[in-house]
């Protein structure tokens, strides 16, 4: 089946910027997660659907590769006779996506995830190939592709493809293994230890290799886990930065004061709010933020302040400020 445009997968534009796709990708990876529709195989082929076209327009080279060349990456030379040669490959399974949800303190510290998912894996009873008594294949001699001649008005096109009938493989089975009905494959439920580095990013994609599906007669595609940061109560996050709101009492803004905040990695701060200090000022806590990926130092804490206007008052309180407004 042809692969579907992957801006329209996305719902975004040719010429939609970064931060443009990562958010219609993160839209729609919670709509169509697995652990959201469980059963559902349309919304899992979505899925899978999304995570592709996210990977490659993520990536400024594969998708300069892909705005060139569509899905068929290359280049060919024209003549009047145009040859297109697919070289024999090892069959490799499909790649499988998990979406890895983590909160600040998880990003701030690394994390070890136990995740369980279900996948294609060899058969134990063939070794995957589908039967017993191999013998080279009918249809294509052993080499695993066919080649069709193709006429254009560009001129002849010799096309040449894994052969169907063997799967590329170059060979097929007499007997057909009873275990797995000649499929080369079972489910099975795999459990994986995700070991993620504190400092990651949304959008970032560790790739587990040989842990995606298995196909008859080939090897294990990979398994692509993607990052995506759960929104935190207190802070927001840019960068290696970590920023957040604190609303004050106008008496606190005009005299001054020390309030207590809590910190990512679970400990406590006071800051000092100086006296008039208006509505919108930043106050900088160094090297109190997330580490960055990779890296030995820490970002900041940016503290905006606000004020906190109260919903009641008692009629001292209204004596009181309606001086300080005639004064």
């Amino acid at each position: 089946m042809p692969k579907g445009d992957y801006y329209e997968i996305l719902g975004v534009k040719r010429e939609a910027s970064v931060d443009e796709i990562k958010k219609a990708y993160r839209r729609l990876a919670k709509e169509l997660h697995p652990d959201v529709n469980p059963d559902n195989k349309e919304a899992e082929e979505r899925f899978k659907e999304v995570s592709e076209a996210y990977e490659h327009l993520s990536d400024q080279t594969k998708r300069a590769k892909y705005d060139q060349f569509g899905h068929n990456v290359g280049s060919g030379r024209h003549s009047s006779r145009y040859e297109h040669v697919m070289r024999r490959q090892p069959v490799v399974g499909e790649t499988m996506s998990l979406l890895l949800k983590l909160t600040l303190e998880e990003i701030y510290s690394g994390v070890k995830k136990h995740y369980k998912y279900k996948r294609n894996d060899k058969c134990d009873t063939c070794s995957g190939i589908g039967g017993t008594d191999i013998q080279n294949c009918g249809t294509c001699g052993g080499n695993g592709v066919v080649a069709s001649q193709i006429n254009t008005p560009f001129g002849n096109f010799t096309q040449v493809l894994p052969c169907n009938a063997c799967g590329g493989n170059g060979t097929t089975y007499k007997i057909e293994c009873k275990t797995c009905k000649g499929s080369g494959v079972k489910s099975v439920e795999e459990t994986i230890n995700v070991d993620i580095p504190s400092g990651v990013q949304e959008g970032m994609t560790f790739v587990m290799a040989g842990k995606g599906h298995a196909v008859k007669g080939g090897e294990c595609g990979d398994l692509h886990i993607n990052i995506m940061e759960s929104p935190h109560k207190q802070y927001s996050r840019s960068g290696s930065d970590l920023k957040m709101n604190l609303k004050l009492s106008y008496s606190q803004l005009v005299l001054g004061d020390k309030v207590d905040i809590d910190t990512i990695d679970g400990g406590k701060i006071r800051i000092t709010v100086p006296e008039y200090s208006d509505v919108g000022t930043n106050l900088k806590v160094q090297n109190k933020g997330l580490k960055p990926y990779n890296k030995d130092t820490r970002g900041d804490i940016i503290i905006t302040l606000g004020i906190s206007i109260p919903k009641e008052i008692n009629e001292t309180m209204k004596d009181l400020l309606t001086k300080l407004k005639n004064s």
